[in-house]
């Protein structure tokens, strides 16, 4: 499983494969700053350049752009032009070749600061460029940070749907890309809490984010989607479920620890749920048991 989404596959997809159709976008400058640190919300990315490659860089942005001083000033993270520019009645809603608006293009520079701003001004928040991609998902897929996709959802964005029944949608893209981190765990919880369906009747070919998990053998990632309600005997296409799809993979981990979860389920159907667990994990038990029973 990649860290991030690279590009689109070609290939058939055969009966037998658990590999999902996720919607691609070309490599930019930009994509090398994905290491860079999100410790604080000013960051520019000219600020990883010697004074050289910052002209060079510029020049790049700026025949990209058409000379479009706003779409500039936004792909550089440039919050102070960005302010000068719409004091002077710039168009917010300026696109550039690839259908991406400025907001688009703030989120990729990583500037939180120049984000609110154009949050503030009013920048359309749930467009599309021309790949399909929000600013919702660039902030996710590019640079994942809870707190610019806080600010985001605080300002309207919104899960958007599947474009085709081959679309995986954001949430289950998400789960496909992410270690998870600490960070990348409070997205999670972030957007099943803005709206996202942990078990997805329309996920394409059944496949659920905890069949994702076990075929990577992610046990972190695991304990969290189980704790946010994932079903463990939900099925795929094969009607397999998540512990069988990690014995398929050899996923030894993940297969006892659905092991333990599925024991676990059976034993509360004998025991006195109120003494042995907490809430959160007996409704989830509970639910589970719901689903099998």
């Amino acid at each position: 499983m990649e860290n991030r989404p690279g590009k689109s596959r070609s290939r058939p997809y055969s009966d037998e494969s658990l590999d999902a159709v996720i919607p691609s976008f070309p490599t930019s400058m930009r994509s090398f700053f994905d290491q860079a640190s999100e410790s604080s919300g000013t960051l520019s990315v000219l600020s990883l350049f010697t004074n050289e490659d910052t002209n060079k860089y510029k020049r790049a942005i700026e025949f990209l752009h058409n000379d479009n001083d706003f779409l500039i000033a936004a792909e550089i993270g440039d919050e102070k032009m960005l302010q000068i520019l719409l004091n002077r009645g710039a168009n917010i809603n300026d696109k550039d070749h690839l259908g991406r608006n400025a907001l688009h293009l703030a989120v990729c520079s990583g500037n939180q600061h120049a984000v609110l701003m154009l949050l503030r001004a009013g920048v359309v928040v749930n467009i599309k460029d021309h790949l399909g991609m929000t600013p919702l998902s660039l902030c996710l897929m590019r640079r994942p940070s809870w707190r610019m996709a806080s600010m985001l959802f605080d300002h309207g964005a919104a899960l958007m749907p599947r474009l085709t029944p081959m679309d995986t949608g954001l949430f289950l893209q998400f789960v496909m890309m992410c270690i998870p981190t600490r960070e990348e765990e409070r997205i999670l919880r972030l957007l099943v809490e803005k709206g996202a369906v942990v078990n997805d009747p329309d996920a394409p070919g059944g496949r659920q984010s905890l069949h994702f998990a076990a075929m990577s053998n992610n046990i972190r990632l695991i304990n969290i989607l189980v704790d946010l309600g994932a079903d463990l005997y939900a099925v795929n296409h094969r009607n397999q479920t998540p512990k069988e799809v990690a014995a398929i993979f050899n996923c030894k981990e993940a297969f006892g620890l659905l092991e333990q979860f599925e024991e676990l389920c059976s034993l509360i159907v004998d025991i006195d749920e109120d003494a042995l667990l907490g809430s959160t994990s007996r409704n989830i038990i509970g639910d589970n048991l719901k689903r099998n029973h």
